[in-house]
């Protein structure tokens, strides 16, 4: 009984260790932004077809925004919908 309480409590620390984020609308850059070299990231739509929910948006200030990600494998890890 005491190992299936542990592999239980483990299997607990370990999903509640995982941070996963609700990201419901993807990142729109707002249109009229012009800078010499803007920034590529990653944002999450869950309207998106297929597993790969993600795509590549180009921003210059891309701060302050709760949906941009450096890389396309965080964004699909981590945003669920």
């Amino acid at each position: 009984m005491k190992p299936l309480v542990a592999i239980l409590c483990t299997l607990i620390c370990f999903c509640a260790a995982r941070r996963l984020y609700y990201c419901k609308w993807p990142f729109f850059p707002p249109p009229n932004e012009n800078c010499t070299q803007k920034r590529k990231v990653w944002t999450y739509d869950w309207r998106e077809p297929g597993p790969d929910k993600c795509y590549q948006v180009e921003c210059c200030e891309c701060t302050g925004t709760y949906n941009i990600w450096n890389d396309n494998v965080t964004c699909n890890a981590l945003c669920i919908s």
